[in-house]
């Protein structure tokens, strides 16, 4: 059963902002939370491998999430900011 073509979009800019915050975005959003949350509460060596499979779900949700907005920018907006704000406390908790 094909996709109902009035959900489609039709404009090639929103469908590479879309598609490139799903990938891309997306995934400086999740290593910058797990990483700031590492700092944050200073967990041990052994806690990493778990991280793998909390980073694989967060990446998931992320990239689904990335979908559903009506503006790819606003997209690009949100995952941008949440990234730099996740990187900045881990560089700050870090030195």
């Amino acid at each position: 059963m094909p996709a109902n073509p009035k959900y489609l979009t039709k404009s090639k800019s929103q469908r590479f902002a879309k598609t490139s915050a799903a990938i891309v975005g997306s995934l400086l959003v999740t290593g910058g939370s797990m990483l700031a949350i590492s700092v944050w509460f200073d967990l041990p060596k052994t806690v990493y491998m778990t991280y793998a499979y909390g980073f694989f779900l967060v990446w998931c949700t992320l990239m689904l999430l990335a979908f559903l907005f009506r503006n790819g920018w606003k997209c690009w907006l949100i995952y941008g900011t949440l990234s730099v704000i996740f990187f900045v406390t881990y560089y700050l908790g870090a030195v």
